[in-house]
């Protein structure tokens, strides 16, 4: 069988050929393969932040809500920006987010703001695929 199969395995095994194999939950077994590719997803790191402490506020998955400007909804001159946030998880953009807030902070650029739009992105995989 060639191609992508999404699945989400409880084990990935060796088998005594060499091969990867998927032990699923259900004990059913898949495989053997060359390579399997493992995704993992990101999740906010913000729990040791303590930021009911400071009013501020976070959605479910921990990401600290803010405005198109940075601001922090609800705490009045406290700012978040970056993976944190749950925009564009990726450090050019919060780079790029940061300079504006910079901008609007300290370079009287009152509008400045990160954009969003059109942000070009890149899964890096082991061993290196392409799509």
């Amino acid at each position: 069988l060639h191609g992508i199969v999404v699945q989400s395995p409880a084990e990935v095994i060796r088998d005594e050929n060499g091969g990867l194999k998927m032990k699923m939950q259900s004990g059913e077994v898949f495989g053997p393969y060359d390579q399997v590719l493992m995704a993992t997803g990101r999740s906010a790191n913000s729990e040791a932040l303590q930021c009911d402490l400071a009013g501020v506020p976070r959605n479910s998955k921990g990401q600290i809500l803010v405005d198109s400007f940075q601001n922090c909804q609800g705490a009045g001159g406290v700012y978040a920006l970056g993976d944190v946030c749950g925009k564009v998880e990726l450090t050019p953009a919060a780079i790029a987010a940061g300079r504006r807030l910079a901008d609007r902070l300290f370079n009287n650029m009152p509008d400045a703001k990160a954009d969003y739009n059109d942000v070009p992105t890149v899964v890096f995989s082991h061993p290196p695929i392409a799509t």
